[in-house]
């Protein structure tokens, strides 16, 4: 597996739980593709630790992508992350994995239904699909159980008022004062709303018991399997 050497060019506080990481990378060899995550390693006291992140940028951008980073006080990442950071600190990263991905000729349709921080590679496809100005037609679907936990809220908005084939829907699922948009889990309703066709592609990411109902949920709405893209990093 090839490691790339790169840099902490930005942290930003984006939620009260999440860190966005920019990263710069020299080495034109790296690639990635929507959807894709990275090994992020790093050195803490002499000690090499490891973690898995979903990239959060598109690749029409190259030199360097974003990572949005939850804290966590029992995984050593996150907390190096949260606690230790600072811009300009040397990291590596590999080069993108996995199978979680969206290309062009895959579908003109498309529905991205994330949970939590599960969000994070599906605002890599949904960001593509923005900056390479495709004509693909996004459904983002994106729940969380606190509004203040709402990963880049008002680029999503924008978005979605500057592009008509982007859409977005947003549901908190936990009572929230500060909320007066849609509430709780995605459910049938949710899913029928979005009145797309029978030829999209669905990509679920999120906590397990979230991907598996809602692969069981679409499955018996009448999507097929073939057409229901898991991301599962638990």
């Amino acid at each position: 597996m090839h490691i790339f050497d790169a840099q902490i060019t930005a942290i930003i506080p984006a939620t009260p739980s999440i860190h966005v990481l920019r990263l710069a990378i020299p080495d034109p060899a790296f690639r990635f593709l929507p959807g894709q995550w990275v090994e992020f390693i790093i050195e803490v006291d002499g000690a090499t630790h490891t973690s898995g992140y979903s990239i959060t940028t598109s690749p029409i951008h190259e030199g360097g992508i974003e990572l949005a980073i939850r804290a966590s006080a029992r995984h050593p990442v996150a907390r190096w992350v949260h606690e230790r950071a600072r811009v300009g600190d040397p990291v590596r990263i590999s080069q993108g994995q996995g199978p979680f991905v969206y290309l062009p000729e895959m579908s003109d349709n498309v529905v991205l239904i994330g949970g939590g921080v599960g969000v994070t590679p599906l605002l890599s496809i949904f960001r593509h699909v923005r900056d390479a100005q495709l004509p693909t037609r996004v459904h983002l679907l994106y729940s969380v159980s606190d509004s203040r936990e709402i990963l880049f809220r008002d680029e999503i908005e924008a978005a979605t008022h500057a592009h008509d084939n982007l859409h977005a829907s947003i549901t908190v699922t936990q009572p929230d004062p500060n909320w007066h948009g849609l509430t709780g889990r995605v459910d049938p309703l949710k899913l029928h709303a979005l009145d797309v066709p029978d030829d999209t592609l669905y990509y679920l990411c999120g906590p397990k018991g979230m991907v598996e109902d809602l692969s069981t949920l679409l499955h018996d709405l009448g999507v097929p399997m073939s057409r229901i893209i898991f991301e599962k990093w638990w």
